[in-house]
């Protein structure tokens, strides 16, 4: 089976698997503002900051970047790293509206480039506010994501995270890669763990390489 195609089965018993879309529902502002706090962090902890930062700008988010450092480090420091995190913020959201509207018209590789521009934000969380805000064709890869992969064997050893998504970006569409990106994740939170893998409950055990391996490796012994 080629690369496409092995894409396309592997999406299609993912869906099976959960058949509910992932959909965030947040404004464009809102999504920014998640993004950056779940870095390194549970999507809990994520929460609970947008929710207080949502409190001490009275649910305009547009006002993060008008807060005092120490009240919006106090607003975000569940999350970790508050002092990088507070800089992105200030950052971006000082200049959101025009940078909302440049997103909105930019190409998606153009569109990266912007959002990267700004402190503390790398092309992961640059991929995840486009496709989840913007309906960009993007495909983000956090490590939940990168480690189902890896151990799928999809692609060579060699490639790092933003040439993946640069495949992904040009051979599949942007609901395929938002679909498809989030899906990985919850395999990798409910079954492909980092410790102590669920490999016999997956769906996709036939077709991965460390299972493969790890069968192998039980049989020589």
């Amino acid at each position: 089976m080629d690369r496409v195609s092995l894409i396309r089965e592997i999406y299609r018993r993912l869906s099976e698997l959960f058949p509910v879309p992932y959909k965030p529902g947040r404004n464009p502002v809102g999504q920014a503002v998640f993004t950056v706090l779940s870095q390194n962090t549970t999507d809990r902890n994520a929460e609970k900051c947008l929710e207080n930062l949502k409190k001490v700008t009275n649910g305009n988010l547009l006002k993060v970047g008008e807060l005092p450092l120490e009240k919006l480090i106090l607003a975000i420091r569940p999350c970790g790293m508050f002092n990088q995190k507070s800089k992105a913020l200030k950052e971006l959201i000082s200049k959101w509206p025009e940078v909302e509207k440049r997103l909105r018209e930019l190409p998606a590789k153009e569109a990266i480039k912007l959002l990267t521009s700004f402190p503390y934000i790398g092309s992961k969380t640059a991929r995840v506010i486009l496709t989840f805000a913007f309906n960009k064709n993007t495909f983000p890869i956090d490590t939940h994501c990168y480690r189902v992969l890896k151990r799928l064997g999809i692609f060579p050893e060699n490639w790092d995270k933003d040439r993946i998504s640069e495949f992904m970006e040009s051979h599949f569409d942007g609901e395929f890669n938002r679909v498809f990106h989030y899906n990985l994740i919850r395999l990798g939170r409910t079954i492909c763990k980092a410790r102590k893998p669920e490999c016999e409950k997956c769906p996709l055990k036939d077709l991965c390489g460390y299972y493969r391996e790890k069968k192998e490796t039980k049989e020589e012994k």
